[in-house]
């Protein structure tokens, strides 16, 4: 009798852990909302100016957060297409998602990504990204000192979790940190 009852606690224990590890798979494999965690990353002031936007399933642009809601769908997926994302230099099929938020305006330092890079394209990815951060660096340098410092303190890191991470922004330590924690989470 008591073989039984140990058999039987035996199996109900491995039944739980085997719950629980299919679990943590679910929950890992869930995508993450790369917009989400910039918003929630920057300041509320970045967030009512600086749009967040992101390249949908079907191939168009879609935006949250600065004056996103002032344009229409068509003309938001043209100027993202056309102006902004061209900065950044990445070329599709170089990565499965993105967010970003980046400045057009030529007076301010200011970008914020987050890219899933394609299978075996995190080294292209992160040069592109590098590349935008050196752009930055050669047009602030005789121009805006203030911008220049920004974009010279800009980082380009992959994090643990694959994603290559770009911050140029003023509050450059605390965005980085906050995006670390929310991939890792």
């Amino acid at each position: 009798m008591k073989r039984i009852i140990a058999s039987l606690l035996a199996g109900l224990c491995l039944l739980a852990l085997v719950g629980c590890s299919a679990g943590s798979k679910a929950d890992s494999a869930a995508p993450k909302d790369y917009s989400q965690i910039i918003h929630d990353a920057r300041t509320d002031e970045d967030n009512e100016y600086d749009m967040i936007f992101t390249k949908g399933e079907d191939g168009k642009f879609t935006a949250i957060d600065g004056y996103s809601a002032e344009y229409e769908a068509d003309q938001l997926n043209d100027e993202l297409k056309d102006i902004v994302f061209p900065l950044l230099g990445l070329e599709d099929g170089s990565y499965e998602s993105f967010a970003a938020s980046v400045s057009s305006m030529m007076v301010r330092s200011y970008a914020v990504a987050i890219v899933k890079p394609a299978e075996g394209k995190t080294d292209a990815v992160k040069a592109a990204l590098e590349a935008y951060v050196q752009s930055e660096q050669q047009s602030m340098e005789h121009y805006l000192e203030d911008q220049y410092l920004v974009a010279k303190a800009a980082t380009v890191t992959v994090a643990p979790t694959g994603e290559v991470v770009l911050v140029c922004a003023e509050d450059h330590d605390t965005i980085l940190s906050n995006i670390e924690k929310a991939l890792a989470a």
